[in-house]
């Protein structure tokens, strides 16, 4: 849109690295706690609850991992579904069903777990996926404000009705094709992150095993197995999946034990 010339490439190319620098910045981690409702520990119920459990974890994650982050911080999400997530580098996150659905020590596995997100940089393929995913939307808008512009423009300089059927054909041609691209886009990308994400699950449940809460983490992944029943995946979702499948990632912590 801006023009296949050295300047356009220059703009595009300072704006994507502002952007970055922002993602990667404490104001990058500070937008996506903010996006996920995420907040402090309020209640001393909460304190007294996870504090302990979160300083006992992140004891033995530092002694594996010194290079940790010293700052790494424990919230809560308001919401009943069972899930736990690392954002940046000093945030975990749990949410309030994880809290009452996991006894403290399968909880102490979970966040092990995250621990070791932070600790192999996972958690910036999020920052930059936001990111990126910004920019991508923006772009979008745009080609899209740009055919609606044109579509307009061809319909009212048309000269005869064959001429405006033949630009309206046109241009309806033009949608399909940008709109199949970015389909095609959207769906190749997300099937590469996913298999990037479902790798990094892997080793973070290496991490937690590392850091003497495999077990913990075996119990925990059991009951999240047991929740979430047998329901059958289509190839589709399996490709897409952020996450292996569970039975997985059992077997392999359970591998390790015996490897041990």
């Amino acid at each position: 849109m801006l023009g296949a010339n050295k300047l356009s490439f220059i703009i595009v190319a300072v704006y994507y690295a502002i952007s970055i620098s922002i993602a990667l910045s404490p104001i990058g981690e500070w937008l996506l706690r903010l996006i996920e409702g995420v907040r402090k520990i309020e209640t001393n119920e909460e304190r007294e609850y996870l504090e302990d459990i979160f300083e006992e974890v992140y004891q033995n994650a530092l002694e594996e991992a010194p290079q940790l982050n010293k700052e790494i911080k424990i919230y809560i999400i308001d919401a009943m579904f069972v899930n736990a997530f690392a954002i940046g580098r000093k945030t975990i996150a749990v949410t309030t069903g994880a809290i009452e659905t996991f006894s403290r020590e399968e909880l102490k596995g979970i966040l092990a777990h995250e621990f070791g997100h932070i600790r192999y940089g996972h958690t910036k393929a999020l920052l930059l996926s936001v990111i990126g995913n910004m920019l991508f939307s923006v772009f979008v808008l745009i080609v899209r404000v740009f055919l609606f512009v044109s579509e307009l423009l061809a319909v009212i300089f048309a000269e005869t009705k064959g001429g405006a059927l033949l630009a309206n054909f046109s241009m309806a041609i033009l949608r399909f094709g940008f709109d199949l691209s970015i389909i095609f886009f959207m769906y190749i990308s997300q099937a590469i992150l996913s298999l990037n994400s479902r790798s990094n699950e892997y080793q973070a449940d290496e991490f937690a095993y590392t850091i003497g809460f495999g077990d913990e983490l075996i119990t925990s992944l059991y009951l999240l197995k047991k929740i979430s029943g047998s329901q059958k995946v289509s190839i589709k979702e399996r490709m897409t999946s952020s996450h292996p499948h569970i039975a997985k990632r059992i077997g392999r912590l359970e591998g390790l034990g015996t490897q041990g």
